[in-house]
């Protein structure tokens, strides 16, 4: 049989990842900025070891991102791929090795193989995390001295905390606390830019690599500032409470319109608790006084129905909305604002909807908070940059 020569394609490892990839021992976690470029390091690892005619396995904490992992394995190692099964996420090459991807929704993902390698991709943001670690993944690295593998961007203190916390002690772990501008094709310009666009606590996270609590208070009095504006082209963001009890949660309901020059006015903030029918008039007279162009109201379960009587029977330009986020992360591109002073308070809103602010997230109350979150994403959406990657692709042989 005469000698053949294959080539696959890979990303040129960038300084950091090179660091890395030097430093590292059996275990290693990496707290890596956005951008950084985890996941080509993950991927160059991955092949390495099937060029190497050993199992390994991606792990991904959904199969939305187990997917774009797979795609991008199957992409730079097509010409050595023998057999695929796109429904299992397996690839076999012809070099005898294997790879493996898994999704953390199963905390048993990978129990019962046995791999000499495993990237945990995205960790942080694994629920299952610790229970997958211990019972699942941990057990399949013990035939062939596997070694392991945890990327991720910060998020809180969870147990992919805990893990790096244990890799400063332990011999056998390495860990590295890598920000984006350690990414050598992320222009220095684009780093400035997020840290201006982003609230600080956010840009220390996602951007700094750094461990930061979200949870906290994350409004500060100073930010808040007072003026007016023309009430033209006003958006109404609805945060609804059926219930008249005095310990319910409430209606609120939030007007905002912004300039020409992108400063958002908060022209009014009301809050009422009450039943089906009185929350319908308390829309609509909140539409009568501020003749809105938008009125966002969270549309889930019950609060349907609020949604489609008002279409039914008003010509009200009603939106609904289903939030796809948590409070707080819908909050954060306005809390954004309010830290680079893009955000005025009219002088006669109530105190009520300023205590809100300072409070949240660990206040009593949020309806005004969210409120004038979904108001703020009624208004014409504001242009956002592509953060790109590119990296000069490094041809690798295999015969």
């Amino acid at each position: 049989m005469s000698k053949s020569s294959l080539e696959i394609q890979l990303q040129a490892a960038h300084p950091a990842q090179l660091q890395i990839l030097n430093e590292s021992r059996r275990f290693n976690l990496a707290c890596m900025g956005r951008r950084f470029g985890k996941s080509a390091l993950g991927i160059r690892l991955l092949a390495e070891t099937a060029l190497q005619k050993r199992p390994a396995a991606w792990f991904a904490p959904t199969y939305k991102l187990l997917d774009e992992a797979w795609r991008e394995a199957r992409r730079r190692l097509a010409p050595i791929i023998t057999r695929q099964d796109t429904q299992q996420h397996r690839m076999e090459l012809m070099t005898g090795g294997s790879l493996d991807f898994w999704s953390l929704d199963n905390p048993d993902a990978g129990r019962s193989r046995k791999y000499a390698r495993v990237i945990i991709d995205e960790a942080a943001m694994a629920r299952n995390l610790e229970e997958a670690w211990t019972q699942a993944i941990r057990p399949t690295l013990a035939d062939l001295a596997g070694d392991a593998w945890f990327f991720s961007t910060p998020k809180g203190g969870n147990f992919f905390k805990t893990l790096y916390d244990k890799a400063g002690d332990d011999p056998e772990w390495q860990r590295w606390q890598m920000p984006t501008s350690r990414n050598p094709y992320i222009a220095p310009t684009e780093i400035d830019a997020m840290r201006r666009d982003l609230p600080d606590i956010v840009f220390r996270q996602e951007v700094q690599a750094e461990f930061v609590d979200l949870a906290g208070v994350v409004m500060r009095r100073e930010w808040l500032k007072y003026g007016s504006a023309s009430p033209v082209g006003v958006s109404l963001g609805v945060d609804l409470a059926l219930s008249t009890k005095t310990t319910a949660d409430y209606t609120a309901i939030v007007a905002m319109c912004r300039d020409a020059g992108g400063t958002v006015c908060i022209l009014d903030a009301q809050r009422i608790q009450a039943p089906f029918h009185s929350v319908l008039q308390f829309i609509q007279q909140m539409a009568e006084k501020w003749n809105p162009v938008v009125i966002a109201i969270e549309q889930v379960q019950y609060q349907a129905a609020v949604v489609q009587e008002l279409l039914r029977t008003t010509t009200l330009p009603v939106m609904g909305v289903r939030p796809d986020k948590d409070k707080l992360t819908r909050f954060l591109p306005l809390l954004a604002r309010y830290e680079q002073g893009l955000i005025v308070h009219a002088p006669s809103l109530p105190a009520w909807f300023e205590e809100e602010l300072l409070t949240f997230p660990m206040g009593e109350h949020d309806d005004g908070v969210d409120a004038a979150s979904m108001a703020f994403d009624a208004l014409p959406a504001l242009s956002v940059p592509d953060y790109g990657l590119y990296e000069a692709p490094k041809k690798l042989e295999f015969c």
